[in-house]
């Protein structure tokens, strides 16, 4: 997916729990207050993709509500921009999904709003959204079936191991938390290195760093005070179609060149 597919794909995928591994340390720390997503909390991150290419993602609960399955279900806003603060986001998107419990099942969507640039927002009819959905489903079946590829020859005995350290007081654009760092580790080489912390909400990572590419993401914001920001379209407006499913996630940001969009409403011949 695109900028703002890409980055909540990124980080939505990062496991909140710990298997039995060299996580103890990590596993402790979170047994001594993580608690789950509550409606209200955000998160904004701030993205270092080397020299100038800085920019911000939040995350935020909104709203609660039944999907129509009947499911306990969370709105979910993603914006993605230049801007801390968001102003003039390149990208939104707004997600109704089901909760179990205390978890928020994002491969569980039932409506789907999305906004870019100046183009207004618009809601995903329920047949493209089940083609968006399917799509991507499809996509990880595939990427699970298919043959790995070969990996770079290391010599023999030597492999990628993971480690986790003590409880510290990590200082971040949000202040200083307390966190548990993780690497991984080749040789002597530290391939990826984050720290997880109870104290950020959602998805309690404060920051990461691929020190190989000098890439890093690193908690700018938080709180438990977050209100709706997506400029919800009329019920009767037009809805993308199915066959524009594909089309407006392909004209996020980064994904072509300006002025090469799409019209997706109802309306579009």
């Amino acid at each position: 997916m695109r900028t703002l597919w890409v980055v909540a794909a990124l980080v939505l995928a990062l496991p909140l729990t710990v298997d039995a591994n060299p996580a103890r340390d990590l596993v402790q720390h979170m047994s001594r207050g993580a608690r789950p997503a509550r409606m209200g909390d955000w998160v904004t991150y701030r993205f270092n993709g080397g020299g100038a290419r800085v920019y911000y993602w939040r995350l935020a609960v909104v709203g609660e509500e039944k999907d129509k399955e009947g499911r306990d279900a969370v709105w979910v806003e993603m914006e993605a921009g230049t801007h801390p603060a968001m102003k003039s986001p390149l990208s939104q998107m707004r997600m109704l999904v089901a909760r179990e419990g205390d978890e928020i099942r994002y491969d569980a969507i039932s409506r789907l709003y999305i906004g870019t640039g100046f183009n207004p927002p618009q809601e995903y009819s329920d047949e493209a959204l089940q083609h968006v959905v399917k799509k991507q489903l499809a996509e990880a079946e595939k990427d699970k079936s298919a043959p790995p590829e070969k990996p770079a020859r290391l010599p023999q005995g030597v492999k990628p191991t993971t480690r986790s350290g003590k409880e510290t007081r990590l200082m971040t654009l949000a202040g200083t938390v307390p966190a548990v760092p993780v690497e991984v580790v080749l040789k002597n080489t530290v391939i990826k290195r984050m720290w997880l912390s109870r104290e950020i909400p959602l998805l309690n990572l404060a920051k990461i760093e691929i020190p190989g590419i000098g890439h890093a993401m690193e908690v700018a914001e938080y709180g438990i005070d977050a209100k709706p920001r997506m400029r919800i379209p009329a019920p009767d407006a037009p809805k993308i179609k199915l066959e524009f499913a594909d089309a407006i996630l392909d004209d996020l940001p980064g994904a072509a060149e300006p002025g090469h969009g799409h019209d997706t409403s109802e309306d579009s011949p």
